[in-house]
């Protein structure tokens, strides 16, 4: 494979992650809008509620009352909680249907040849196995250097080179990829609570 395949291959997948970012940033800014809204009625309910708890001469009643606050809170940030994880959806939902459509371009029997060159290219003298989806079988003589076995674990494409005398493993799988980068993007500050 010449320079300007793995060069494209390298930019398209580039070119999905940076959409990606674009919409987690796109999707990030209007959840932290929706993350204000909901955390200032919340604040203000409380406030509310709060103030008329203390109006209230009966212990017992300030502290139901305060109870109430507390579980308002709790259902605030719960239902905050449930609206970042629908957007991380959402967004991951995008990359993962681009990853599929990856896999039934040509350019993605390309993309497993280079990187079985690579592999043979790095370590030469060991025997590797490489593992494929079910899905992805079809493209084993790809991997003539290599024992070729199916791996159910791997959904979303790619391949994993293992050298078990050695003890190293190649993960160029897309599934390692993906959550990577979902783990990456949900502990991003602006979809903390």
């Amino acid at each position: 494979m010449n320079i300007n395949e793995t060069e494209k291959l390298e930019r398209f997948r580039q070119a999905v992650f940076d959409e990606a970012d674009q919409k987690a940033r796109e999707i990030t800014e209007a959840a932290e809008l929706e993350y204000k809204n909901r955390l200032d009625e919340a604040q203000s309910t409380a406030a509310e509620s709060e103030q008329n708890a203390k109006k209230e001469a009966d212990r017992a009643m300030q502290d139901k009352q305060l109870r109430e606050i507390s579980a308002q809170r709790i259902g605030s940030q719960r239902n905050v909680l449930i609206h970042r994880e629908e957007l991380i959806e959402r967004v991951f939902s995008n990359v993962r249907e681009k990853l599929a459509a990856f896999r039934k371009s040509a350019d993605y029997k390309a993309y497993l040849k280079q990187k079985a060159a690579l592999a043979w290219s790095e370590y030469p003298e060991f025997k590797g196995t490489a593992y494929l989806s079910p899905e992805d079988m079809k493209y084993a003589d790809v991997f003539d250097s290599f024992e070729v076995r199916e791996r159910d674990a791997i959904e979303l494409g790619g391949v994993l080179i293992v050298y078990d005398e050695q003890g190293i493993a190649l993960d160029h799988t897309f599934d390692s990829a993906f959550e990577e980068q979902r783990a990456l993007f949900s502990n991003r500050s602006e979809l903390a609570l």
